[in-house]
């Protein structure tokens, strides 16, 4: 089909008639046009949904099997039917196969281009809108159709896009990651998830400067004089278009850059496109990393004039820890620092290592056939630099790291956590401030503890030969890790996968052997022939536990390039997933109605049956927003291990499953701590025993703090460019004017548009009955 014939089919369809010419080119120019034979699948199932489709001819059946694959039922497509736009609204694998069952041809408009030319044509907007209400409908009364969602994720071989399935085309991205005497990169095309070439240069303006080089043609290491970052980066530009060993004929063809940056404070909560206000968050932020960050930046500006009109992203180590909760990122310090002592960061713990572990949570999920969302994870990044981190469905919770890279395990040159009264001895006794800074950055950890080396290879040699503080040394750091290990399965409410990761956790059986023993009362069972088998290398994962436990202990390839290429690919729009979409500004001013909920209980039949009885039904005391939900006349008493709370009200209709959701200020009340989570998600959640009329019931896993939310309908969504799971920044009117975070967008076709807080949040904001929110910006888009 020639680009009139598309034109004047899509005007003669149901749901393209009323689309502009200029739209229409809006479309055509992001659509590919494929012809499908009898038999042959226009969709798999499990295929990541990020198209829709328009049969222009021929004919399609949609097949819907069950586990065994065992056809269920079967849907008819015929020309003009449009399919996959479940996907628009949620991102959601395919649920079933679609096959042409004769000679077909199909039109596939990439998904953010649809949803820019919905935002601006209301008619087109209303009859899609119209259509995923009905098929969200009907998902949500078909228990077959749920099940099929949930066992179509564990056919996605890619879920989490590890391996740029996302990709519009193949696309060269840079990844740069510069220290302060080296510079380290890979080129990445996306056709392919392994590098086409790495490069190391190291002792820049130091003297003895050397290039290691691995490409898909060699593997070389050469001295070169590098006395400054210009050289440098003029070395790794020769390198990369050099015929002998590069991969590019001219440094333009790269596409992108993506640059690691070690600290975004609290600034960057997600990798960021730079611009010139990006570059001044990240000099801000040179007091909390003045190692680090005034290099990072100095990569970014050499890149900026190497390749000026090209995009660039800064990927933040600390990004994936923005989340944590106040009472595991605050240091129990005075809050009046900047009065008292005109301190102007943040004194907090801000974590690294963060890409790695977000990077190894993914790949654990994509391995174990799970969604990362349902998953409690703890990530051990096991190298010079160490950290851990707890990950609750899929959300950084803690890690060890702190406002530095200091806290925490021991490392190879690190001292770990320590007495900060001992640096007050140090202080007292004479050293000087760059003197503790430097005993305890560069001459502590391993090296400090041996006075041998860094290098857990030469200690465990140095061990096992009988050198004593070799074996302190070893002793020392799994003890510390496993203590780590064992409070993160306590802040998590159970494990369902252990990782281990980086130089140690990869490659030393020893170690992961040592830190396992004596954690089976928590359930980690080692392998012992499984652990001393593994070899992993990037790309790949190693299953260590024992046969049959629940508790997965894995071992996962670090590739934090590969994960910064994939943000670079995400945030600069060249994959069919935008982190931004320029369209949502258009109805950005609409006023978005609040609703402050108060604690509240959410019941199934048979638990409200044993607190009031059976054959009762909820009584009516107000009706709320949201059709068919209102606050019943009907109260129970929430009793905790410290507290009870009285009269918390009903909220009707009656749920699958019940759920308790308290405030912050309720679970002190309580005495519990329970988990932030969106509603329904209740593994892992708090205890409470529910008290009413009729009788008492405990429930385990029962009671969250409500992920503050946007309620939308289809109609709602479309019109603002948004998906389910759609992470955003909400201003609120209120006597502050707060700017929320981390809001959440929960579409269903039965919902009413609507801000949900709760009182914490409304009371820290200074909402009134007159309050409104608006939509500030796309924080993150869902991905799946």
């Amino acid at each position: 089909m020639d680009i009139m014939d598309i034109k004047a089919f899509l005007k003669s369809t149901h749901y393209f008639s009323d689309v502009t010419d200029s739209e229409l080119d809006t479309l055509i120019a992001a659509s590919t046009v494929e012809d499908y034979s009898p038999g042959q699948k226009i969709i798999s199932r499990g295929q990541p949904g990020r198209f829709l489709y328009i049969l222009v001819k021929g004919k399609g059946e949609v097949i819907f099997t069950d586990a065994s694959g065992d056809k269920l039922f079967t849907a008819t497509l015929k020309s003009s039917d449009v399919f996959g736009e479940m996907s628009i609204m949620t991102g959601e694998p395919a649920v079933a196969d679609v096959v042409a069952v004769a000679p077909s041809q199909c039109i596939a408009v990439a998904r953010d281009s649809f949803s820019e030319v919905i935002v601006r044509n209301s008619a087109v907007l209303i009859k899609i809108a119209s259509l995923i209400s009905k098929r969200m409908t009907q998902k949500e009364q078909n228990e077959a159709i749920i099940a099929q969602y949930k066992a179509s994720r564990k056919e996605n071989p890619d879920p989490y896009d590890l391996n740029f399935t996302s990709a519009l085309k193949p696309s060269k991205i840079l990844v740069i990651n510069c220290g302060s005497s080296s510079l380290k990169y890979s080129l990445f095309d996306t056709s392919d998830p392994v590098p086409m070439m790495e490069g190391l240069i190291e002792k820049i303006g130091t003297g003895g400067s050397y290039h290691k080089i691995k490409s898909l043609k060699s593997e070389v290491k050469r001295e070169v004089e590098v006395p400054d970052f210009p050289k440098a980066f003029a070395e790794m530009e020769a390198a990369l278009t050099d015929p002998s060993i590069g991969v590019i004929a001219a440094f333009d063809v790269i596409d992108a850059v993506g640059h690691r940056v070690v600290h975004g404070g609290d600034k960057f909560k997600n990798s960021a496109v730079i611009t010139d206000d990006v570059i001044e968050g990240i000099r801000q932020c040179i007091p909390l990393a003045p190692l680090h960050n005034p290099y990072n930046l100095a990569g970014i500006e050499a890149m900026r004039e190497l390749l000026p009109h090209k995009g660039a992203v800064a990927v933040f180590d600390t990004a994936f820890h923005q989340n944590m909760p106040e009472n595991a990122y605050l240091y129990a310090i005075s809050s009046n620092l900047g009065e008292k002592y005109h301190i102007t960061e943040n004194i907090r713990r801000y974590g690294f290592h963060g890409t790695n572990h977000n990077y190894v949570s993914l790949t654990a999920a994509t391995y174990l056939k799970r969604s990362v969302r349902e998953l409690r994870v703890i990530s051990c990044h096991l190298g010079n630099g160490a950290s851990i981190c707890a990950i609750d469905h899929g959300i950084s919770v803690d890690t060890s790291m702190g406002m530095t890279p200091m806290e925490g395990l021991v490392m190879g040159t690190r001292c770990g956590d320590i007495d900060p009264g001992a640096l007050i001895y140090l202080l007292n006794s004479g050293l000087s401030v760059k003197d503790v800074d430097n005993l305890l950055n560069k001459e502590s950890g391993l090296k400090g503890l041996t006075g041998l080396s860094n290098d857990m290879r030469e200690i465990l040699e140095a061990a096992s030969a009988g050198d004593a503080r070799a074996k302190t040394a070893v002793s020392l750091f799994c003890y510390r890790l496993k203590k780590y290990i064992a409070a993160y399965a306590a802040v998590l409410g159970g494990i369902d996968a252990l990782i281990f990761t980086a130089g140690i956790g990869e490659n030393s059986a020893d170690i992961r052997g040592r830190v396992c023993h004596g954690l089976e009362h928590i359930g980690l069972v080692l392998s012992k022939e499984a652990n001393e088998k593994a070899r992993v290398k990037r790309g790949h994962i190693e299953e260590i536990s024992a046969l049959g436990q629940q508790i997965k202990i894995l071992v996962v390839a670090a590739d934090e390039e590969r994960m910064i290429a994939r943000e670079t690919l995400h945030a600069l729009n060249i994959s069919k997933v935008r982190e931004a979409t320029a369209t949502i500004d258009v109805k950005m001013n609409r006023q978005i109605p609040i609703y402050v909920a108060g604690h509240h209980v959410h019941l199934c039949e048979k638990d409200f049956a044993a607190l009031f009885g059976e054959g009762k039904t909820l009584t009516k005391k107000h009706q709320l927003r949201q059709p068919q939900s209102f606050i019943s006349e009907e109260t129970v008493s929430l009793m905790g291990p410290l507290g009870t709370i009285e009269n918390v009200r009903i909220v009707a209709p009656l749920k699958r499953e019940t759920q308790v959701e308290i405030s912050r200020t309720g679970e002190f009340k309580l005495g519990i701590d329970a988990p932030v989570r969106l509603s329904g998600d209740l593994e892992g959640a708090a205890s409470v025993t529910i008290d009413g009329p009729a009788g008492s019931i405990k429930l385990n896993s029962c009671v969250i703090c409500p992920q503050r939310h946007i309620h939308m309908s289809p109609q709602d969504a479309l019109s603002y460019g948004l998906r389910d799971y759609d992470v955003l920044r909400v201003g609120v009117s209120g006597s502050k004017n707060v700017i929320f975070g981390d809001v959440f967008v929960r579409v269903n076709p039965s919902y009413t548009l609507e801000l949900h807080l709760d009182t914490d949040e409304a009371n820290y904001a200074g909402v009134t009955e007159d309050s409104t929110a608006h939509i500030v910006s796309i924080q993150s888009r869902a991905f799946i």
